[in-house]
């Protein structure tokens, strides 16, 4: 299972490191029963925290998704968690800027269509 997969990476890079849990969990602003967690695959790790983990542990993030069936599992995360950061922005444009952004956006397609 991925989630295993991912857990071990991470309890591997970081002791390759020598840190503990308790250390990474402090930089990582999170527990250390979650990062135990993390390690066990025992709780989701979201993208935005692998790459984070990746950071602090001085790894590329293709070394704890290097599998095809694991970074394609995390595509739709990705694009959700996109989707979400997009939105959050989008609630703070006004009228003008909205009907930018949509102009923009039936750019986007018609450029996609027309490659």
């Amino acid at each position: 299972m991925a989630l295993k997969q991912i857990g071990r990476k991470i309890q591997l890079a970081r002791e390759e490191k020598g840190i503990t849990q308790l250390e990474l969990a402090k930089m990582l602003g999170i527990t250390q029963a979650a990062l135990s967690n993390y390690e066990l695959g025992k709780r989701r790790v979201y993208f935005h925290q692998i790459e984070l983990i990746a950071e602090h542990l001085e790894k590329p993030i293709s070394y704890f998704l290097d599998d095809e069936s694991m970074l394609e599992g995390y595509e739709n995360i990705i694009n959700d968690e996109m989707i979400e950061l997009i939105t959050s922005k989008m609630k703070q444009l006004n009228r003008k800027e909205l009907l930018q952004l949509d102009q923009f956006i039936d750019f986007l397609h018609w450029r996609k269509n027309n490659e």
